[in-house]
């Protein structure tokens, strides 16, 4: 289906003109019931409440990037922007409000792993912490980074109340015990910048430049941390596991694959979409197998299920000769 289906609806019920422009995505995220939001470029938000079938585009109250999105349960939504500015929806994404903003910082990854408590990292390796549902939200750093320039942190993953993972450039994977107390560096200066990041019972995977896959294993002795062959140089942009963590998706530049005990294996994508000459930025899996992966020119593709047929559900990226290239 080319083309979007637009609202009107804005903040505090006024009435205000949306882009019709297929805005480049980059964050998507499923709640518990089968809502997904999606956020991109110039302040894009799109939301579904049906799994990723259909989708409406609403008001985010910024045109800045919206680089990541979040669902921290209760209806309460998260996204982060390249302007330093924390959104907040407390409607599964319809209604947004700026609660928190750092000049001149760029955010890049958020992720909460209750109602209460959540993380937001972005460059110069900032982490902002909050554990009141997003109301305030204080600075931390990497403890022991033994780097010249602090890294630009790209992905976050917050287990629960005291636990948490960071990864992004030179490589770096730092994890906190304490709530971000301190954030003990695992590797640093070793594999390339590292994009996102998917964790679940103790097990995932960080993805980033040049076909880079990480297996991470929490372990006694601290977090573990092992490359992965792809067979690819291509940048790897997102990573999604499902709620057992047996299966994941990832997607990057011009591919879509589908990660499981088998290893990796490209997804069955919709010839209707240009895959070979397009991105996907952003690709996540709800709680009874669907999944969403979201791109290019505003593209987002939906399957029942990682190894069903991924088809285009409301835009499709504009023709093109050759992939365009997403690094950071």
């Amino acid at each position: 289906m080319a083309g979007l289906l637009l609202s009107t609806s804005s903040q505090a019920g006024t009435s205000a003109s949306l882009r019709e422009y297929p805005d480049n995505l980059f964050g998507v995220s499923f709640d518990g019931a089968g809502a997904v939001v999606a956020t991109g470029y110039h302040g894009a938000v799109k939301v579904s409440p049906d799994g990723g079938r259909h989708w409406i585009s609403v008001e985010s109250v910024t045109d800045d990037l919206l680089r990541r999105v979040t669902v921290a349960g209760d209806g309460k939504v998260f996204a982060v922007s390249h302007r330093g500015r924390i959104l907040e929806s407390e409607d599964d994404g319809r209604y947004w409000r700026v609660v928190h903003q750092v000049e001149q910082l760029y955010l890049r990854g958020i992720d909460f792993a209750d109602a209460a408590n959540g993380w937001a990292v972005g460059h110069g390796g900032v982490i902002l912490h909050t554990s009141d549902g997003g109301r305030s939200w204080n600075e931390q750093a990497l403890s022991d980074y033994r780097g010249r320039d602090l890294p630009r942190l790209g992905a976050v993953v917050a287990i629960d109340a005291q636990r948490a993972v960071v990864a992004g450039e030179f490589g770096v994977v730092a994890a906190t015990e304490d709530a971000g107390a301190t954030w003990h560096v695992v590797t640093e200066q070793v594999y390339p910048t590292l994009l996102d990041m998917a964790i679940v019972n103790g097990k995932g995977y960080a993805v980033g430049l040049n076909g880079t896959l990480l297996s991470l294993a929490a372990g006694e002795d601290g977090w573990q941390v092992s490359p992965m062959a792809t067979g690819t140089a291509q940048h790897l942009l997102s990573v999604a596991l499902s709620d057992d963590g047996r299966s994941g998706l990832i997607g990057g530049n011009g591919l879509l694959l589908t990660l499981s005990a088998k290893g990796l294996a490209p997804a069955d994508v919709s010839s209707r979409f240009p895959l070979s000459y397009s991105w996907i930025g952003g690709v996540a899996i709800g709680a009874d197998g669907e999944a969403v992966a979201v791109g290019q020119g505003g593209a987002i593709l939906r399957a029942d299920a990682i190894d069903g047929a991924f088809t285009p559900v409301a835009a499709e990226a504009a023709p093109s000769t050759e992939t365009e290239q997403v690094t950071q």
